[in-house]
């Protein structure tokens, strides 16, 4: 891609049943609002049929909105950006650069994107949205489809995270995938004080994993009571996703 950040399809993971996920149904990124003319001729080659987006209106404000192909389908279930909860885009622009000391420094930064990881897994309404993104995945006709937001990191890191734990890979994959987003980022461009922000970090996750465990109970209690999922769910996901 020429213009879309962080692009990539979920696949190649193995289940603990010895399953493989299907590569090319899935697909994530971060904002199309930027697509060239050549990006969406190879979205169109790659046959996706619905975007899911997560980005909210300030999002949209600063980005505008993603340009698609004609005849894909976009379903808008706007979510809080974690690494914008406060206004940091417009912090970075604005503040002096020992205000942003005084607000970003000391590791505050990296304790903000942690606690606001674990809010994805816990917060009520962004549950019913991350249940509704699954159950529009699993509508007929829906994949491939592709799902973004800003950066294409957190709230996609925890949609695609979640997929792939419910069809049962291991933690250890899930965190490679969820990791490779810092592949995609200029980090030579990042001041300290902006890497936390625009990376992910293996505590990220792991804060996740423990607001799953704390919260919910486990999984299997996330996917009922949180997403309001059912078995039959996660079986036609299992169908759809894993060789």
């Amino acid at each position: 891609m020429q213009a879309i950040r962080n692009f990539r399809s979920l696949g190649g993971q193995t289940t603990l049943d010895g399953q493989q996920v299907r590569a090319g149904l899935v697909y994530r990124s971060a904002h199309l609002a930027e697509a060239t003319e050549s990006d969406l001729q190879e979205l169109s080659a790659l046959g996706i049929r619905t975007v899911f987006d997560f980005r909210n209106q300030g999002d949209l404000a600063a980005e505008g909105p993603n340009r698609l192909p004609k005849g894909v389908e976009q379903v808008s279930l706007p979510m809080a950006d974690p690494a914008n909860r406060t206004g940091a885009r417009t912090d970075f622009s604005l503040l002096s650069a020992e205000e942003l000391e005084e607000r970003y420094g000391g590791g505050k930064a990296f304790q903000w994107m942690k606690e606001a990881s674990g809010r994805s897994v816990s917060d009520p309404e962004r549950t019913a949205q991350f249940g509704e993104f699954v159950r529009g995945l699993l509508a007929p006709g829906a994949v491939p489809v592709l799902f973004n937001c800003s950066a294409g990191k957190d709230r996609t890191g925890w949609a695609a995270s979640l997929l792939l734990l419910a069809v049962g890979v291991s933690g250890d994959q899930v965190l490679e995938h969820y990791l490779e987003t810092n592949q995609h980022v200029a980090a030579g461009r990042l001041g300290d004080l902006l890497m936390p922000l625009a990376t992910v970090h293996e505590d990220y996750f792991a804060e996740q994993m423990r607001v799953l465990a704390d919260t919910w109970g486990g999984f299997d209690q996330y996917w009922a009571e949180g997403l309001g999922l059912d078995a039959a769910h996660r079986q036609a996901l299992r169908e759809l996703l894993l060789d």
